[in-house]
């Protein structure tokens, strides 16, 4: 194992553990790029000009959708969908981990510091990573768009498997509490997930 995928695994088993890797101060505010239907920031209507920030919920309604950035990380969320900022630390103005409650999200995150997402059934550790998930009380759907994602369990905290997209794009698992089982590419797009990245100032990441 490498000296680089042992720090990988070490920073993904400390965010599994709760202990929250800071991320810089440029990543205290966010801003929101689409807004429509009913979306609601910690229960109150969501606006344009609305400042996204860590210690907050994001809640999508049947017709909410919503795509903002954080610093050099970019979201959609669907329909249907809660979504908690975590803070780190004593500081609650730094986004360590996401937490998806309900729903889906896309995200495509800047290289460097290690990210988390909790899901229902599964912690997604993430550096530099494009991904789409959809979580459910029994079975998460995780699609790794581009770069590379390390799955643990969330009852038990334990390695599920690594992945690691290379010559081909979109690899997809379905992940109940205790397997990982191949899933097909559906439910999101190349495109959203190139537009996520034009966001965050960087290039299409599925052109040659």
């Amino acid at each position: 194992m490498t000296a680089h995928r042992r720090k990988f695994l070490t920073d993904c088993t400390l965010l599994t553990a709760g202990v929250l890797l800071p991320l810089p101060a440029a990543a205290q505010w966010g801003m929101v790029h689409e807004l429509s239907g009913e979306v609601l920031l910690n229960g109150a209507r969501m606006a344009r000009n609305s400042a996204i920030r860590a210690g907050q919920t994001i809640a999508t309604g049947r017709d909410g959708r919503i795509w903002f950035t954080v610093a050099g990380d970019a979201y959609f969320l669907r329909p249907g969908s809660e979504l908690r900022l975590r803070p780190g630390g004593v500081r609650d103005t730094v986004i360590d981990a996401l937490r998806l409650v309900t729903g889906a999200l896309g995200a495509t995150f800047g290289r460097g510091t290690a990210r988390a997402v909790y899901a229902q059934t599964v912690t997604i550790g993430i550096r530099g990573t494009g991904i789409y998930v959809e979580t459910m009380p029994q079975e998460t759907y995780a699609c790794t768009c581009f770069g590379s994602t390390e799955l643990m369990s969330v009852s038990t905290g334990s390695m599920m498997e690594a992945v690691a997209v290379t010559a081909e794009n979109h690899i997809a698992r379905r992940i109940s509490a205790d397997r990982v089982v191949p899933a097909p590419f559906e439910r999101h797009t190349s495109e959203e997930i190139s537009r996520l990245e034009r966001m965050a100032g960087r290039p299409n990441p599925f052109q040659k």
